[in-house]
């Protein structure tokens, strides 16, 4: 029921979500907040990047993944990310439903202060839509900002 992020890079491919435990090699020294992850993630088997932004692999620049917060108390972090597979490939075989991953060069990071990729909400867009009456029933009232990234916490923009 998530929204699958890159629809159009996706075209043609089928998105997994799939669930990573990583250890944490160093602890930040404060609480991070909308902590960004980064890196390189492969079909062990075929060595193709799962990633929809990064599908030749030539860069690792984009953010394929979001970890709500990283304290220096954390050893171990989960995150989720959706992984594009070919649609014909058959996950069946799989015990875990995808085909195993490399995972390389992975980190986090946090741009303080800074815009961070989700989901906006309908009343983002329309205020005034179905959509946001049904949005709100869930979720509260929409609290509108003087403007859009200061109607978002997850903009920081107050």
């Amino acid at each position: 029921d998530k929204p699958i992020p890159g629809e159009k890079a996706m075209k043609g491919m089928k998105g997994l979500c799939v669930t990573v435990n990583v250890d944490l090699e160093g602890a930040p020294e404060k609480e991070l907040e909308k902590v960004g992850v980064y890196g390189f993630v492969t079909d062990k088997g075929t060595g193709e990047s799962v990633l929809a932004n990064n599908p030749d692999l030539s860069t690792d620049a984009g953010q394929f993944a979001m970890i709500e917060s990283v304290k220096p108390s954390d050893k171990k972090l989960q995150f989720e990310f959706i992984a594009a597979v070919p649609r014909e490939m058959d996950t069946s075989q799989y015990d875990n439903g995808i085909a195993p991953l490399d995972f390389e060069s992975l980190r986090v990071i946090s741009y303080p202060g800074g815009q961070q990729f989700g989901a906006i909400n309908p009343c983002e867009m329309n205020e005034f839509s179905d959509e946001c009456e049904a949005w709100e029933e869930v979720n509260g009232p929409y609290k509108k900002g003087d403007f859009m990234v200061k109607s978002n916490p997850r903009t920081k923009g107050y």
